[in-house]
Formats: structure tokens, C-alpha cells, sequence
């Protein structure tokens, strides 16, 4: 049975490492090893949650955000064996929980745009984004 933690202080840290190092996240933080950049990350985000199967983490997700206005979530992973069985959908419903009157926002990755429609989110005409370097989501 999965269990859904929030906070950052419940998070082992080695383990989430290997779940965006599988899923490739944080903008390729995992991938480089650079664990100490993404504590950093959510220990200065809004609301953190976590999926645990046991002692082990197998999907996360982070909002930084005002608590009052506006919300944006980031980080979004599953665990690609454990995916399509409801624990994304447990992390949204931790991650939004009380924000009924903020704007939150999200950038998806191309196989999850599907997931976000079904969780009542919606193409925005006119965002823009800057990234630390090339990305395939950006148009010129």
C-alpha cells in the first residue's frame, strides 16, 4: 500500500535521488549527482510530498508558491513501473489541498499532458518560460 508523506523532514534523501536519477528530473540535477542543489530546492519549496511503497520512495512532487496567490508545481515523478496505478494522482491531491483559490500552474512533460487534463488543468495561451539551457519544450 502506498503511503503519501508531506514535508520535507520525512524525505530520505537517497532515495529520492534514485527516483529522479530513474525518472530524470530536476532539470538534470539527478542525473549529475547534485543531491545537495535539490535538498536545497525543497527544503525552500511550499508544500512537499512524497510516495512511499515501505521505506522507499517511488514518487514525489513540489509546489513553491505565495500560500496565497499563486502556486506552481514542479517535479512531478512516478517510478515508470508504478506509474498509471493512482499514486500521481495521490500526490496532486496532497499537493493541491487548500489551494482552491490560488492559480497554480505546471509545465508537463509530453507523456503526461493526458495526466493533467484528468487532474482539471488546462493549455495556457500565453505562458513563457526561461531555462538554464536548451530544452525541447521551448519554441523560438
Amino acid at each position: 500500500m502506498i503511503a503519501y508523506k508531506i514535508g520535507s523532514d520525512v524525505v530520505d534523501w537517497d532515495s529520492l535521488l534514485k527516483l529522479y536519477c530513474e525518472t530524470d528530473g530536476v532539470i538534470g540535477l539527478a542525473r549529475a549527482g547534485d543531491l545537495p542543489r535539490i535538498k536545497a530546492a525543497f527544503l525552500n519549496s511550499y508544500r512537499v510530498v512524497t510516495a512511499w511503497d515501505g521505506d522507499r520512495i517511488v514518487g514525489a512532487g513540489r509546489m513553491i508558491s505565495d500560500g496565497l496567490c499563486y502556486g506552481w508545481i514542479h517535479d512531478m515523478a512516478v517510478l515508470p513501473d508504478l506509474q498509471k496505478q493512482g499514486i500521481g494522482r495521490g500526490i496532486m491531491d496532497a499537493l493541491l489541498g487548500a489551494t482552491e483559490s490560488m492559480l497554480i500552474g505546471l509545465t508537463s512533460s509530453f507523456d503526461a499532458v493526458e495526466f493533467y487534463r484528468k487532474q482539471g488543468f488546462k493549455k495556457h495561451k500565453t505562458a513563457h518560460a526561461k531555462y538554464p539551457g536548451d530544452s525541447i519544450y521551448l519554441e523560438d
